[in-house]
């Protein structure tokens, strides 16, 4: 765009705030993009520019057990603004284009938007809502990237401060390590599955309902150029996940590392040197600045000496801290990438699947996701390209022993995180000229398959995502093979076979099946509960009498389903999470029969008999269970849309689905894995019943208020007609609790009543709720509408 052209975009919004941006040139597309987007979560947005410019302190203060100062000296420390114009640059130019106009539509909607009534309270005349710079968004993106990775780091490297005269720092708390690891379902079905014999794509990603992780529904088209239907990040351009004429797509997190943590030994007396090899090496200390605001409203700068290994910068862990012996560093696989966003557009203008499958192979930016994705003639494909360090296989074996026999090892990597030794220089990422940066697995190493039945994930590892396909030989930091699988990917594996098996899968008999909330673990176990309730009468628990008659009872009627009339569901749901993951994946308390390798879709199974020694756990679990209702005040024949639901402003809508735990595919809980760092405020916290299921059942006084879980569902079909989808997006569109479009979409998602994913001009122009408005950057935007937005 030359010098001052101004940008001009049509925006036509369609039912549940659904913006389709068309534009001649792709700084218009942007402009109308953020313009869109920004109307809907400016704040968010805001917010999350300030977190990556380390200003959360200057405008917050230090923030509760100083997480803001932390947060600030962490982004510096990981150079997230100073990468930034190294991430522009690296851009071809229609993207450089597509940013800069995005820059100007969050400016231009942020003009309109100042001394009026527009923003909501929260953020009403602060200081750090303010125009952003394109290299703002450049800055974010780098962050974006580390969304499983340094992002969830920033506060613990922000505290990493070598010991000194008086003995090691404090460990940082646990709240300072975020949780990087989001769920999803995604199903790719080729044409042998489908009544057609294209392609169809299921997406049913499970994201935080709050916060910058949440997804933005868009349509943006460039003619001759993009035409592409999905959603985007808040603050991204593009499009993330979705569909265009030819092929569309699905994501979930990978199980695998998108980072290393290296445990260093320390020499004696001397904290900031490390053994490596027969060498001792010298950490690098580098000081970062923040300003802070105090109670009375001055400024004050803090001053932190922060260290670096070769490997990267210094980690301070919750519990265990940097000790005079040991200390831990981190490397990253992402902090360097600069292709996510070539990665993401290439794959919207892709025009067959082998051009799909050809960006993944050129462009190699694929940052922390899964794929599954299907086309027109029918081929479905899966691929785990996620940036993944590349390690030698004598590193390898060191790695599956650590697991073994290391109880740190262990523990990190129950949480996602793999440890290596770094002072072994046989443990450094290794380097191949076909990868994307140094140190990551190339291409033709990636775990993949294409099938013309169906391939899914669910967030266990690449190795069974079809019950026929065992992907094995793969880095462990791919995720590990041969390992029992969750719950939700065995019904996700059970529930997908059958409708391939039936070959005539239509995009409404998989949205159904998505949201039957179907329970495997009552389907696995159920029975024989009831059985064992019945013949144990009444128990005591606690010292309170719990008559389990009446509870077997409930579960004897109960539909086994996770929906809104589901009597029983709220007392399965406390039975299971009276057992933890691994429990829930071999023999023991709970199963009788133990996982079995050549039989991972149907074990572990059956229900495990009373223990001489411990008694009988599974009676125990349940009365545990009714005690826990009783004291939450929630009658355990209450109907679960009683006692669950999504608060949408001043907006109370009971909502179905269930948590992990379950075995159901539709999640909707009170916890996720995948943490908010956003300052975005929420409705005040509930009473929680008991502190040890806040991350399991979430059961509090009165219920279960879910923040987490389906976001964004489509299913889409690649027809000769071209795409045909349905779906919603379960939190709407907007953020702002003022809007209709901040609580349409969970109602729809609460009535099971997907909408037509609209394409077609045709089909946009015939929209019942249609609204148009043409912008233009050089003055205030005309509108030409059936009502104002």
């Amino acid at each position: 765009m030359s010098e001052g052209q101004p940008y001009t975009a049509d925006i036509r919004w369609t039912t549940h705030g659904v913006a389709h941006i068309r534009g001649d040139r792709w700084g218009d597309v942007g402009f109308g993009q953020g313009y869109a987007c920004a109307r809907d979560h400016l704040p968010t947005i805001a917010d999350q520019i300030i977190k990556v410019r380390s200003e959360r302190a200057r405008f917050h203060g230090a923030g509760p057990d100083g997480a803001h100062l932390a947060s600030d000296l962490g982004y510096r420390a990981l150079g997230v603004r100073g990468r930034a114009p190294e991430l522009r640059d690296a851009q071809p130019a229609h993207i450089r284009e597509l940013v800069a106009g995005y820059a100007a539509g969050y400016n231009a909607w942020l003009a309109e938007a100042l001394d009026t009534d527009a923003l909501p309270d929260w953020c009403r005349g602060a200081g750090w809502v303010r125009p952003i710079e394109e290299l703002d968004l450049w800055t974010y993106y780098v962050d974006i990237g580390l969304l499983a990775s340094g992002r969830n780091l920033a506060e613990v490297v922000g505290r990493a401060e070598a010991p000194g005269p008086d003995g090691p720092a404090a460990p940082s708390p646990v709240s300072a390590l975020g949780g990087g690891a989001g769920a999803s379902n995604g199903w790719a079905f080729g044409g042998d599955a489908t009544a057609s014999g294209h392609g169809l794509v299921v997406a049913n990603p499970h994201f935080p309902w709050g916060g910058e992780a949440r997804f933005w529904e868009c349509h943006l088209t460039l003619p001759g150029e993009l035409d592409v239907y999905g959603v985007a990040l808040l603050g991204a351009p593009g499009v993330q996940m979705g569909f265009n004429a030819h092929v569309a797509w699905a994501h979930t997190f990978s199980r695998g590392s998108r980072f290393t943590l290296a445990q260093l030994d320390l020499v004696p007396g001397s904290p900031t040197s490390y053994r490596y090899g027969d060498e001792v090496r010298e950490m690098t200390a580098h000081d970062e600045t923040i300003e802070v605001l105090e109670d009375d409203g001055t400024l004050t700068s803090v001053t932190r000496t922060l260290w670096r290994s070769h490997h990267g910068p210094m980690v301070n862990l919750p519990l265990i801290g940097w000790g005079l012996d040991t200390g831990f560093t981190y490397r990253d696989a992402n902090l360097d990438n600069n292709h996510v966003m070539s990665q993401f557009l290439g794959m919207a203008q892709a025009t067959s699947m082998d051009a799909f499958q050809s960006v993944f192979e050129e462009i190699q930016g694929m940052p922390w996701v899964n794929t599954l994705a299907a086309d027109r003639t029918g081929r479905a494909w899966f691929i785990d390209a996620s940036a993944t360090p590349y390690l030698s296989d004598d590193a390898i074996e060191r790695f599956h022993e650590r697991l073994q026999t290391d109880l740190i090892a262990q523990i990190l990597f129950d949480s996602r995180v793999a440890l290596l030794d770094g002072s072994d220089p046989g443990d450094e990422w290794q380097d191949d000229p076909g990868a994307r940066s140094p140190g990551l697995l190339p291409h033709h190493r990636l775990p993949q398959f294409e099938r013309r039945d169906f391939a899914v994930n669910a967030n266990d590892s690449h190795w069974l995502n079809h019950p026929d396909e065992r992907l094995e030989g793969y880095s462990p930091l791919h995720g590990l093979e041969r390992t029992a699988r969750s719950l939700r990917t065995r019904q996700n594996l059970l529930t997908a076979g059958r409708l391939a098996a039936a070959g005539d899968l239509t995009n409404e008999r998989a949205i159904a099946a998505i949201l039957s909330n179907e329970s495997l673990s009552a389907e696995l176990l159920c029975d024989d509960v009831i059985a064992r309730a019945t013949a144990a009468g009444t128990v005591t628990s606690d010292g309170v009498d719990v008559d389990l008659t009446r509870a077997a009872e409930i579960l004897a009627a109960w539909d086994r389903r996770s929906d809104l009339t589901s009597v029983g569901a709220t007392l399965w749901r406390e039975f299971v999470a009276g057992f933890d993951s691994k429990q829930m994946q071999a023999a023991g308390p709970l199963f009788a029969h133990d996982y079995d390798p050549a039989s991972p879709v149907t074990t572990p199974h059956g229900l495990a008999e009373p223990d001489e020694l411990a008694g009988d756990v599974v009676v125990a679990a349940l009365a545990k269970a009714v005690r826990l209702l009783d004291q939450a005040g929630v009658p355990i024949d209450a109907p679960l849309g009683d006692v669950q639901w999504a608060q949408r402003g001043e907006h109370r809508v009971p909502v179905h689905g269930g948590y992990e735990g379950e075995g159901v595919l539709n999640i909707l809980a009170p916890f996720g894995a995948l943490n908010s760092l956003s300052l975005e405020p929420g409705p005040a916290p509930l009473v929680p019943v008991a502190p040890e299921r806040t991350m399991t059942s979430g059961i509090a006084t009165g219920g279960y208020r879910t923040t987490y879980g389906t976001s964004f569902l489509m299913a889409v079909e690649l027809t000769d007609d071209g795409p045909q989808g349905i779906g919603l997006l379960a939190y709407g569109q907007s953020g702002d609790d003022r809007s209709p479009h901040h609580v349409d979409g969970t109602e729809a998602y609460a009535a099971k009543a997907t909408r037509p994913l609209l394409f077609t001009d045709d089909a946009i122009e015939s929209d019942p709720n249609l609204i148009r408005r043409t912008l233009r950057s050089s003055s205030r935007p005309e509108s030409q509408v059936r009502g104002q937005p």
